[in-house]
């Protein structure tokens, strides 16, 4: 009866390992073929890592075919993009917070999920605060990598994200990033008077990087936030400022 029932929990555990490979090999599939609507033209990554105030200009975003991908998901609201940080994906938003949370961009139900805007967030990022929200995958898919954020190094290396949407980019830099309990304001939207002042210099003071420079209470923020797995309710939450904001020329 033992070896009955250890032979039929190793079939079980094979079946379940078989079971979540095959998922993130389909999350990392549907992904990959998404990347035939983005264009990435020199100067690529490394030329634009460590920009400064005086080569904002010399910026190159990448060029993202919104109308192929809204024929695939109307709910697409944006392309974000870490450049050398292997973090570059579509940002959808839904009428609550839980619809991406197992469903891919095409909507296919998938443990990925998806990368999402919250739905409390204008969908053109125009807030004082946006968040967007990723999973934290064990083949390192989507916003795991927002881990090594924890190091100087590689905030030192990785100090900007690129964010294109349907009329404007955006370049955003980073000022913040740390673990938080969900008890915190790490996710604020709402602010009066002068909380939002006192909100950036209490995310500030709780970051695992020392940035190179830090927001006016006048610039809006952009928050990117993931599981962590230091306690139950941990999350790592990464804040960055829109630095450079250019529009679109839309016919």
């Amino acid at each position: 009866m033992l070896l009955a029932f250890f032979t039929a929990l190793l079939l079980f555990s094979g079946w379940k390992l078989t079971e979540l490979l095959l998922s993130y090999k389909e999350g990392q599939d549907s992904y990959e073929s998404l990347e035939q609507f983005v264009s990435f033209e020199s100067p690529k990554a490394p030329e634009i890592l460590g920009t400064t105030a005086a080569q904002d200009e010399s910026t190159v975003f990448p060029e993202v075919d919104f109308d192929g991908l809204s024929q695939i998901n109307p709910d697409i609201v944006g392309w974000l993009y870490i450049p050398g940080a292997d973090i570059s994906y579509p940002v959808v938003q839904a009428g609550d917070n839980d619809y991406y949370l197992d469903r891919m961009f095409d909507g296919t139900r998938n443990s990925a999920g998806s990368i999402f805007l919250d739905a409390y967030c204008a969908s053109d990022f125009s807030d004082r605060h946006s968040i967007i929200y990723g999973h934290h995958m064990k083949d390192m898919s989507m916003f795991t990598r927002l881990m090594n954020y924890k190091s100087q190094a590689f905030y030192n290396d990785h100090p900007e994200a690129l964010l294109m949407t349907p009329r404007c980019n955006y370049r955003i830099r980073f000022f913040s990033g740390y673990v938080s309990s969900t008890w915190t304001n790490a996710w604020e939207l709402d602010f009066e008077n002068n909380s939002f002042e006192r909100w950036l210099k209490e995310t500030m003071a709780r970051s695992c990087f020392i940035p190179a420079d830090s927001p006016s209470p006048e610039d809006s923020v952009i928050t990117l936030s993931t599981c962590s797995y230091e306690f139950d309710t941990a999350k790592f939450v990464l804040h960055g400022y829109i630095a450079e904001r250019i529009e679109k020329d839309i016919e």
